[in-house]
């Protein structure tokens, strides 16, 4: 009988161990999760305020005034709709209103617009971020510098690499990136339009003032390969517009002109 308590005994012991030590580690996984979310909590107010207070606060270069458009003929008063594409250089001298937020630098208008994009996605379940927004001359040139190597391998002219090489990447100066108004989302991928956000951005990104830049039925005009992951912010009134009717933004730009 002695043997018998003795040996409960020693498994209750043990039992009670076991579970001491199951709960010390419950708890420290509880405490790091805690912490976790909390580092990831701060990290989405900080960016957050950081586009609230940025896009409230007065901008520190003044209003390049009227965007001239060869397509259209006549001078555009609206600067959202500044035309930067294969035979449109980016104006001289032109100072881009950039604000440092998501990791980029971005127009600070675009960065208001795109805050309540992403919350109304996330909203629904759908996560945007962006890759890409604001490029430098001195990055765009990198860029194109690598598309063209990319296409010597298959072309054996400089001027054919360079031909192919404009379809997929601006030449410095022609980029609509330069301008911090244009965004790459979720990574450049070709598939991106079979994803749930690109299909969350067709039914909605218009009432939040951006639309797609290179639609897949416009090349012709755009000059630019389908990318289903370049946006535009083009301001909500003129998204609505563009989104209705069709147009790209040289088509827009013509039918203002009607």
């Amino acid at each position: 009988m002695g043997n018998r308590r003795k040996r409960l005994k020693n498994f209750l012991f043990v039992f009670a161990a076991v579970v001491s030590i199951f709960v010390f580690f419950a708890s420290c996984v509880i405490t790091f999760l805690e912490v976790y979310s909390y580092r990831d909590s701060r990290e989405e107010t900080a960016n957050v305020s950081a586009v609230s207070s940025a896009a409230a606060s007065p901008s520190s270069s003044p209003p390049s005034g009227k965007v001239s458009s060869a397509a259209a003929g006549t001078a555009v008063t609206d600067e959202n709709l500044l035309l930067v594409n294969y035979d449109h250089k980016l104006p001289d001298g032109y100072q881009p209103d950039l604000i440092s937020v998501y990791g980029v630098q971005i127009n600070r208008r675009a960065a208001a617009a795109y805050e309540k994009m992403n919350a109304a996605a996330a909203s629904a379940g759908v996560s945007l971020w962006i890759s890409s927004a604001y490029r430098s001359s001195e990055k765009q040139e990198e860029l194109f510098q690598e598309e063209i190597d990319g296409y010597s391998k298959s072309y054996s002219s400089v001027g054919e690499a360079e031909a192919y090489a404009e379809k997929s990447v601006a030449r410095p100066g022609y980029s609509e990136h330069a301008t911090g108004l244009a965004m790459d989302l979720n990574g450049v991928r070709d598939d991106f339009d079979t994803t749930p956000a690109f299909q969350w951005l067709s039914e909605h990104a218009q009432d939040y003032g951006f639309v797609l830049r290179y639609p897949k039925d416009k090349q012709e005009i755009t000059k630019i390969k389908y990318e289903p992951w370049h946006y535009r912010y083009v301001g909500v009134e003129n998204a609505q517009v563009m989104k209705k009717k069709n147009l790209c933004l040289e088509e827009y730009l013509d039918f203002l002109q009607k």
